[in-house]
This record gives structure tokens, sequence and C-alpha cells, in this order.
């Protein structure tokens, strides 16, 4: 236990104070920024949370409305089923079907099909308030999946906005320090390596 409190402790001044003994001004605006990085990081965690609160409402009251429009009814196939020539779902299968909305006019329509279907056969389908055939509505699973994922976006968005600043703020100061390093050693090492007569 004392092991990983001591390496914790030393991870901790590693991040606050930077790596060696000599610190300069350049050192203290590091500091500032992986504050500032950690204060970022999170800040994005609530508000993804709100992201995802928002959606996932917003996503609830779309669903609702899409259910009170969205009915489910039964369609016979005319034909038996015919394989799909789309290459990426070889397995799926079309047929010709009917059936009735509630305005009572019957309706017809090729539609995906089990590939063993037959004719008189029956599938069931989602019909929109006009007896057009549509998506069945979301469901509370849908909204809550697509709300959790709008969140992580989010979240992962605005961390890695704030890393990539972290990132170059880091590399435009370690050139002005090569920078400054350079001009230093300029002056120091003709002396260094002037030969001993």
């Amino acid at each position: 236990m004392p092991e990983t409190t001591g390496s914790g402790r030393r991870l901790f001044r590693r991040f606050a104070l930077g790596s060696g003994p000599l610190k300069r001004g350049t050192d203290r605006l590091q500091f500032v920024a992986r504050v500032l990085l950690l204060i970022t990081v999170l800040t994005a965690v609530p508000i993804a949370l709100a992201v995802v609160t928002a959606s996932y409402s917003q996503g609830r009251t779309a669903a609702a409305a899409e259910a009170a429009v969205r009915h489910q009814v039964t369609a016979t196939l005319l034909v038996d089923a015919t394989a799909s020539t789309d290459a990426a779902r070889p397995d799926a299968a079309t047929a010709k079907v009917t059936w009735t909305p509630p305005s009572g006019i019957a309706r017809e329509g090729v539609l995906a099909v089990p590939g063993d279907a037959k004719a008189g056969a029956t599938v069931t389908i989602w019909i929109d308030d006009s007896g057009h055939v549509t998506r069945r509505p979301a469901t509370s699973g849908d909204v809550a999946a697509e709300a959790f994922g709008l969140g992580l976006l989010t979240f992962m968005a605005l961390s890695l906005v704030a890393a990539t600043a972290f990132v170059i703020f880091r590399k435009v100061q370690d050139r002005g320090r090569l920078r400054r390093w350079e001009a230093d050693w300029a002056v120091v090492e003709p002396v260094w390596t002037r030969k001993v007569p």
C-alpha cells in the first residue's frame, strides 16, 4: 500500500511541477496549461451529461410522436419470395405483398420478406397514417443508445480539442526553449571548445 501511495505522490508531483529540479517561467506556464487541460476534461463530463439528457428527452418526444402515427399491419404475399440481387445481403428476399391501411383501401408493394416465404404467407409491417410502409417507431432502447452516443461524442470531441491545444502549446514552448538553449550554447560553446595552449 505505501508503494502505491508513494508512486501516486510522485505522479502528482510530476503532473503539478514537471520533471527536474530546476523550474523556469515556462514550467509554470506549462503547469497552468496542464491544470486547464484537466479542468476542461472534467468540465466536459457535465456538458456531455447535459447533451445526453437533452437528446434523450427530445428522442422520447420524437419516439412518442412516431408511435402515435405508425401502425403494425399484416401483409399477405401475392407471390413466392424471390432471392435479392443485392450483393451486400445475399440472404435477403423480396416479394409483392398487399396490405390494408386504416383507410380500408388495399395497397400493394414489393417488400423484404423471409427467403422461404410462399404466396399466401403473411408478414408484419409498419405503416404510417397514410398507409405507406415505414420503419418501426424508435424504442426507449434506441433513444437511450443514440443519446449515449451523442454524449460520448461530445465528451471525446471536447477532450480531443483540449488535448490538441495542450500539445500545440507544448510544442511551441519546446521550440522556444530550444531556440534559447541554442542561443546560450552559441555563447558558451566557443569558450568550452577553445584549446588550451
